[in-house]
């Protein structure tokens, strides 16, 4: 970009020489009478005022480039800091929630462990006895539901972007056991691979992904704003 100005001042230089130029032949032809010196005079002196023009406009725009390049680097770093402070605000906004506000929360904003928390809260909604094992050596296994009827069903809790694999339905298939679990289910905010699919039907595993748990949670929250 210097250079381009570099350009630009020296075209103005050579405008102005040429310009003052024709001045000086205009006034010979004018006035052939007029003393020499003062034609040499406006000659060489449109020379040098031609070359401080050109000159000062290359350091004019250089210094407003400058200018523009702090005020540019300023806008983003305070930009940076207002989006680093909202994300900050946003994170201590979807962590430690009361139950109402995790009840109404975007789950897809929420962390993991609160994830399995609102599960928690809808289970026991649904008339379930509910157990959170979620934490280290869980075995894939985040709660484990009991009915009325006695038997446990085993709960993984996912809050996921990306699709679960078949790699999480063994898992939960063998955290099943290792609990002794009737059944197990599987719930996510995202979706399921083909391979997990295939797996879950061979292994009699219940799969709720992203669209069957927000009609789920909607109904639950419809019901709880009218009780």
């Amino acid at each position: 970009m210097a250079k381009t100005y570099k350009a630009e001042g020296r075209q103005i230089a050579y405008m102005l020489r040429g310009l003052f130029t024709i001045l000086a032949l205009s006034l010979y032809f004018i006035n052939p009478k007029l003393h020499w010196g003062i034609f040499v005079g406006v000659f060489f002196g449109g020379l040098i005022l031609a070359e401080i023009a050109g000159a000062a406009w290359t350091r004019n725009r250089r210094t407003r480039k400058k200018a523009r390049n702090r005020t540019a680097t300023r806008a983003s770093a305070n930009t940076s800091s207002l989006n680093k402070s909202a994300q900050a605000s946003q994170t201590k906004t979807l962590t430690n929630l009361t139950v109402s506000m995790l009840i109404t929360a975007d789950v897809h904003k929420l962390s993991g462990a609160d994830f399995e928390r609102l599960m928690e809260l809808y289970y026991i909604d649904q008339g379930y006895t509910v157990e959170r094992v979620g934490g280290s050596g869980d075995s894939e296994v985040d709660l484990i539901l009991r009915g009325k009827e006695g038997y446990k069903i085993a709960v993984q809790c996912k809050r996921w972007k990306r699709n679960v694999g078949n790699d999480i339905v063994l898992r939960v298939k063998a955290g099943k056991q290792v609990h002794g679990c009737y059944d197990a289910w599987i719930v996510t905010t995202s979706n399921f691979t083909k391979d997990a699919r295939r797996d879950a039907e061979r292994l009699n595993i219940q799969l709720i992904n992203g669209l069957a748990l927000e009609n789920k949670l909607n109904a639950w929250r419809k019901k709880k704003r009218i009780g």
